[in-house]
């Protein structure tokens, strides 16, 4: 995990000086370390110097490209800058949009116009969440909450997820989706289900991000024989357990 000195940094990505002094402005009042950047370029080189953000606040429609492209971009990225929770800010509020926005792995999406007081308490709940907020910034750190299945170890006090004792690079929504099918072994969950649970985002229609993220974890954990996420066709997904595991 990334230390800070002082209090933890949040980086906005946003062309827009009225928001983004609003944002100073409550952002500094909780006691965060604020960074204002104005184009995907200059967030892109921040990302690849020496410090890593807590997290990083990213309009879609920036001057020299799409804050979607740019979550893409940074979720390729090794290391430390690949996993930062990042939280869209965007005029984009369209269904359709926000299921994009989950699909590339960001932790919340939030529509302007906003309520800046909504906006620090979701950027709270999210670093609680990934364990990023350090303690004596105003936020207490959150009880460790660790699984242990076969070889898979998933813990998401640290966000750290291993199988075999090896380190595996998830997204913090990859690894909110394991933990919650591993903390119920052997039920199936509907995508409807899973959106409710692990991305908080009530929406009948478009649950392709569902899917997504499970082909991405299978992708990235491979083929245990203890086990493995399975899916029931026509119903959902589920995480199943054999009795030698």
């Amino acid at each position: 995990m990334t230390a800070w000195t002082n209090a933890p940094t949040i980086v906005v990505v946003d062309d827009e000086p009225n928001i983004t002094e609003v944002i100073r402005l409550y952002l500094e009042h909780a006691n965060y370390e604020v960074r204002i950047m104005h184009s995907c370029t200059e967030a892109i080189a921040y990302l690849n110097g020496s410090v890593t953000p807590a997290l990083l606040l990213l309009d879609v429609m920036l001057p020299d490209g799409s804050g979607f492209e740019l979550c893409q971009r940074i979720r390729g990225m090794d290391g430390p800058s690949g996993q930062v929770p990042i939280i869209f800010l965007t005029a984009k509020g369209e269904p359709m949009d926000k299921l994009r926005g989950f699909n590339l792995g960001v932790d919340d999406y939030i529509v302007k116009p906003f309520d800046p007081n909504e906006l620090v308490a979701r950027i709270k709940a999210v670093l609680r969440r990934t364990g990023a907020a350090q303690r004596g910034a105003g936020e207490p750190l959150a009880k460790p909450k660790s699984l242990d299945v076969g070889g898979l170890a998933v813990d998401l006090h640290s966000y750290k997820v291993t199988v075999g004792g090896q380190r595996i690079e998830l997204t913090p929504k990859e690894i909110e989706l394991l933990y919650f099918l591993v903390l119920n072994p052997n039920r199936v969950f509907s995508r409807e289900d899973l959106l409710m649970h692990v991305w908080k985002f009530d929406f009948h229609g478009g649950t392709r991000t569902v899917d997504a993220h499970v082909k991405n974890l299978r992708k990235k954990l491979g083929t245990h024989p203890g086990w493995s996420i399975e899916t029931l066709w026509g119903v959902g997904y589920a995480f199943e357990v054999n009795g030698h595991a």
